[in-house]
């Protein structure tokens, strides 16, 4: 087909009703990319020949070198529909996506960018992992999705099997899917019963007081139209490498008319299913009891089903005589029966799969199948967005399965209608920006070198430098073009600060007159704009987007809002930035083809929006009335970190501003900067990690850099079992670090040196201390929550946290980067697939009712807890239990005991409402500092210790202390899980504090609170040690699809990598084994290259994080018994593997490590005789 001129494409954008915006799903290697390239092929940008083996789309080198997509891309491809009335042209925005677990963030940007889907499952391989995660994606997004049944060929091929067997098998493999969805339908349904249940509560109570609700139904709904099925058009089954493809309405239209059928409508509905053709009037279709019944049950089991005889028999016939049983005569005969054009070339050629491909292409075009299934049952952008927008407009609506929502204002009617409005009555514009890539300068038309050359044959000097000057006049016009009505105050901070093509944002320089207006003001910042535009890097950041409603164009100034920005909050303007829309694009893949306006419904590209959207926004009109689009749903989060330095100090600059740009440019990477200057790349795995450092070191840094060995996050916990004797936490230095933590020592308290030291007959875990200048003496008490108590609030964190939140009466507002994306960490953790049911159908849907359900459901899983009276867990869920932590939401508990709940004045107050009765709030465990208007208090010496005389005096200290243990364990200084922290008692020492030396040490009240801190959080760590400490690791859940000869060399990778399988079956009617495992993500690098090694490339990993689980391993474990000092010897030669990895993490923190070190070298010899 000859190529397709972009303005055909352009003039296409205009007739919304004829677009279609698709994406391409799939696990990794199932065909998406081969398949985008047929399509590709139809529209002339590459050859049919090359289709499945250029890779058009992945336009990265190391994608090529791979065989793997890793990014998204689009591009926008011509369709004419000949089988209508009237022949239409259609837009196809076909977007494809990768499939590994990795780029996962690529995923949900594409679905969220698409109305439909093309979901494409190896018959081979069937429903893997990313298959349910790519599905549960378009579920999210309520994009609607087409099934395409994949590499039909190697059934033929390579496993032989006959039509009948393979229709029985991709029988089982659509009711597999189906099954999935059935699932998310499921949970859906339950969600909304719980919500109309508690609002039909909510009327009842209005209406009928306390009594009993009695009225109350469900209704029913209809879930046919979800799941996947032959007859209604939206299956398609073929071989994308051998370019073929087919539903099964290509085949009822052909033989309806043979059969006697009068519309192939009906024939349609027979083709999938128990039907077959009357043996003895065969223009007659029965069902399989109707056979039975007329023939018997003997002639229905030797039978074949009408898919089979009409639609598998003809396709396996061609595949019998072109390459399994080469027969040229056959092959001739069945050319001219399908009447299908081959090159006399092709004919002649000795490779089998050339002749087959071109008789399959001819006969069942991949092409025409799918672009014909995307037009019939895909929808529209005019269709699809009030289904799609209201629960994007609305956070709380479930519009999957409703009818259309009303809209409630112009915004909302643009947006639902996909208006594109008229140049004298302008709808609002809304846009959507899923993703930020970065390109080379080089590949945009603008700066493209073949135009600069062209221009440079056809125009003179004189005509050049004309240009030159139109092209500065009309970009300072274009940044003129601001208006300037906008009131200071609604900018924020950074809008004064300019941003460059590179994505760094640098602070402007204007020097404007005192009485400057604003006018004036703004033309320096423009011309400073112009120039740094004019000075912009090698990288331009574009923005990948949908456009919902209006008619974007160059020129227009518009409000970029991030994911953060709350129209109706006014904390959030920094989120809020204006920009100007500097170039528009058509994606056409590797390519980009300039636009002057594009109308509602498209995708695009977009320049002018770096520094103003980081990773994905909202573009709009009006910042106000428009709702924010920005909130995505993703399916995997970063969670391998590695630091980054240059080599060359010198290029420390370089670093900083491509860390910037890579941030930008990769939706799932977290760029961190600690405060030791130390730079940290947070990514998803291993895959992520080493394309973003190439990208690091080839585009965005261009120099070379030092990476770090990748850190990994571990936990720490402790368990009801005997602790290895002889183990307590070492010296403590004035500033509160761990210095050592040593062994061979009898059992004391925090303070060694004086009379403080634990007595002997304490409860295990009971620490007695005080501050240094004695003023303050404490009794804690640590010990190990249950670990139902630690599963539930760990599945539930997000939903404590939401809790938390609306009883703070202050936002947590120095929290770092790092300690977000540890709560998204541990948050992800949660989510396990084997939550109780129960939680999901109890759980209210109201906010204000979740903090007592919680409570509840916490209290019930310390039933039968060892050590856990009933009397004990009461006092605790009523009134004991103070915060949670690490940062008020973490598992592990803070608790008071009734005496420091009497001295604090506090004796009824649930936990969750805690915080709203603190005074002045809690600090979290994100601040383990004082507020700045307590450090900065100048109360005198007297005052601050007169004022301290009460437990209620203490409480933030001994919160921030505890929030401070939670967040670093003695271990390795790893986050805390699993411990509850009882303050028992709490005494004030009236003598210490009259002593002059008392007063001298304290000079105020804020020096006593930091010893206090001090004092709890040693407690604390003393306390964790005299139990049986543990190392929570990170895990990966490890998905292997293996056949039976490699499955040894698979379990010998595993168990060196210190995993553990999880469970082994075998694929019906395949030779395939899948293999589940559970491995450490610190033993997870290199595994993937090692197990391919192994296995010669017949085994390949998909590692997916599952959350944290506990090492039964006591990290200072060494041999006691007879037996074990007979086996092991007193060194205990054995590795010690939770004690490798403490040491590991404690040296990388520059902490101290046990080594032993050889003192005197010369005296060592070597015994052999």
């Amino acid at each position: 087909m000859p190529i397709v001129p972009p303005s055909k494409l352009a003039h296409l954008q205009s007739n919304t009703r004829n677009i279609r915006n698709v994406c391409v799903l799939a696990h990794v290697d199932h065909g998406k990319t081969t398949l985008s390239d047929a399509l590709l092929a139809t529209n002339g940008i590459i050859s049919s020949k090359l289709a499945g083996k250029i890779r058009y789309l992945d336009s990265r080198e190391d994608e090529q070198q791979r065989g793997i997509t890793m990014e998204s891309s689009g591009i926008s491809l011509y369709h004419k529909q000949t089988d209508v009335e009237k022949d239409a042209e259609y837009l196809i925005n076909l977007i494809d996506s990768p499939g590994h677990v990795d780029f996962s963030s690529e995923v949900a940007s594409a679905a969220r960018l698409s109305d439909g889907a093309l979901v494409l499952v190896d018959v081979l391989e069937g429903v893997c992992t990313q298959t349910v995660s790519v599905l549960h994606q378009a579920w999210v997004e309520n994009v609607r999705p087409i099934l395409f049944l994949n590499k039909l060929d190697r059934m033929i091929v390579e496993w032989r099997m006959t039509p009948s067997e393979a229709y029985t098998h991709m029988q089982q493999l659509i009711e597999q899917v189906n099954a999935v969805l059935a699932g998310f339908w499921e949970g859906d349904r339950l969600a909304e019963d719980s919500r109309m249940l508690d609002e039909a509560k909510e009327r009842w109570r209005e209406t009928h007081g306390d009594a009993p609700m009695t009225e109350w139904y469900l209704e029913e709904k209809d879930d046919s139209h979800i799941y996947f099925s032959p007859e209604q058009g939206n299956v398609l089954f073929g071989s994308a490498i051998d370019g073929w493809a087919f539903r099964v309405n290509h085949f009822a239209q052909i033989f309806a008319e043979k059969l006697g059928i009068p519309s192939p409508a009906k024939l349609q509905a027979l083709m999938w299913g128990d039907y077959y053709i009357d043996p003895k009037n065969k223009h007659r279709v029965l069902n399989g009891k109707q056979l039975a019944k007329l023939y018997g049950a003997a002639k229905v089991a030797t039978s074949v089903p009408l898919f089979v005889q009409l639609c598998l028999n003809p396709v396996w016939q061609v595949y019998e005589n072109a390459v399994i049983n080469v027969d040229q005569e056959k092959i001739d005969k069945v050319i001219g029966a399908l009447n299908v054009k081959v090159h006399p070339r092709d004919r002649r050629s000795k490779d089998s799969r050339v002749v087959l491909t071109a008789i399959m292409q001819g006969w069942l075009s991949l092409a025409q199948a799918c672009m014909s299934a995307i037009v019939e049952q895909l929808p529209s952008p005019c269709d699809a967005q009030p289904l799609r927008l209201p629960p994007l407009v609305h956070k709380s609506a479930k519009s999957a399965a409703e009818s259309r929502p009303a809209p409630k204002n112009d915004v909302e009617k643009a947006l639902y209608e996909c208006s594109s409005g008229f140049s004298d009555a302008p709808v609002p514009l809304v846009a959507y920006i899923g993703k930020v890539v970065s390109v080379p300068r080089a590949s945009l038309p603008e700066f493209s070198s073949r135009k600069v050359q062209a221009d440079r044959v056809t125009m003179s000097a004189e005509e050049m430098r004309a240009k030159g000057r139109d092209a500065v006049r009309r970009e300072l016009a274009l940044s003129r073009d601001t208006p300037t009505g906008t009131p200071l105050s609604v900018l924020s901070p950074s809008d004064t600060a300019s941003p460059m093509s590179s994505g760094i944002t640098t602070p402007l320089h204007v020097e404007a007159a005192p009485e400057a207006s604003v006018d004036s003001l703004a033309e320096a910042v423009d011309k400073q704009l112009v120039l740094k535009e004019s000075e912009s890097e090698d990288e331009i950041l574009i923005g990948f987007g949908r456009l919902y409603s209006g008619t974007i164009s160059v020129g227009d100034t518009l409000w970029a809002m991030q994911p953060k920005y709350n129209a109706k909050d006014a904390k959030t303007l920094p989120f809020l930035k204006q920009t100007t829309v500097q170039s528009l694009y058509m994606m056409m893949g590797r390519e980009f083809v300039q636009l002057q306006s594009v109308p509602a419904g498209n995708v695009f590209g977009i320049r002018g929006i770096a520094g103003a959207i980081l990773k994905s926004g909202t573009l709009a009109s009006d910042a106000q009335a428009c709702p924010n689009l920005a909130a995505i749903h993703t399916e995997t989060f970063p969670i391998v970190r590695v630091a980054i330095e240059p080599i060359n100090p010198q290029d420390m600059d370089k670093l900083a501003r491509g860390l910037e740009l890579l941030n930008q440019a990769d939706p799932c990477v977290q760029v961190v900067s600690q405060t030791t200057g130390e730079h940290v790349l947070v990514t998803a795995g291993e895959l992520h990690l080493e394309r973003c450092l190439k990208d690091l070191r080839e585009r965005f840094a261009q120099c070379e850099i030092h990476v770090s060995e990748p850190i990994v996050p571990f936990r720490e916990g402790i368990v009801r079992q005997s602790a290895q004797p002889g183990v307590v936490l070492g010296e403590v230095g004035s500033s509160g670090r761990l210095l050592a933590i040593i062994s061979k020592a009898s059992s004391k308290s925090v303070d060694t040196d004086d009379a403080r030291a634990k007595p002997e007959d304490l409860p295990r875990g009971e620490i007695h201390t005080a501050t240094a200048n004695g003023q303050v003496s404490l009794s804690i008490l640590v010990e190990p929550l249950p670990e139902k108590t630690i599963h539930f609030m760990t599945r539930h964190a997000r939903d404590i946290k939401r809790v938390v939140n609306l009883a703070s009466s202050q936002r947590r507002n120095r929290l770092n980067a790092a300690a977000e994306a540890l709560d998204e960490i541990d948050v992800i953790a949660s989510v396990d697939s084997d939550s109780d049911d129960e939680a999901k159908t109890t759980k209210p849907s109201r906010l204000s009712e979740l903090g007592p359900w919680l409570s509840t459901r916490i209290h019930q899983t310390f039933n039968r807890a060892k050590g856990w009276e009933p009397h004990r867990v009461d006092h605790v869920m009523e009134h004991g239990l103070q915060v949670l932590g690490p940062r008020q939401v973490g598992p592990n508990m803070l608790i008071y005991s009734n005496q420091v709940l009497e001295q604090s004045g506090r004796t009824n107050s649930s936990w969750y409402k805690q915080r709203e009765h603190n005074g002045r709030g809690s600090s979290s465990a994100a601040t383990p500092y004082l507020s700045d208007d307590e450090s900065d208090s100048e109360d005198t010496p007297s005052e601050g210790v007169r004022s301290a005389n009460t437990a209620r005096d203490f409480e933030e200290s001994i919160n921030t202390g505890f929030q401070l243990a939670m967040q670093s364990g003695p271990l390795c200084f790893e986050p805390v899980v699993g411990a509850a922290v009882t303050i028992k008692n709490i005494t004030f020492n009236p003598e210490a504090a009259a002593s002059s030396d008392a007063i001298r040490s304290a000079s105020s009240a804020s020096a006593l609170s930091g010893q206090v801190i001090t004092a709890v959080r040693d407690a604390i760590w003393t306390g964790f040690l005299q139990w049986s400490p543990r190392l929570h690791l990170a895990m990966y859940t490890c998905d292997i699809q293996a056949t039976s000869e490699v499955l040894g060399k698979v379990y010998g990778v595993i168990n060196r990598r210190h995993g553990r399988i999880l469970s082994e079956e075998m694929r019906e009617g395949t030779p395939y084994f899948i293999i589940k495992a559970a491995i450490p993500i610190v033993e997870s690098f290199g595994f993937a290259d090692e197990i391919r090694k192994r296995s010669s490339g017949a085994a390949v990993p998909l590692l997916i994080f599952r959350g944290f689980q506990s090492l039964n391993v006591d990290p200072f474990w060494v041999p006691t018994t007879e037996e074990e000092l007979e086996d092991l010897g007193e060194k205990a030669d054995k590795d010690n593997v939770a004690k490798k990895y403490m040491d590991k993490v404690r040296k990388r923190k520059g902490l101290f490590v046990e080594r032993k070190i050889v003192e005197h070298a010369e005296k060592q010899r070597t015994l052999k005789k």
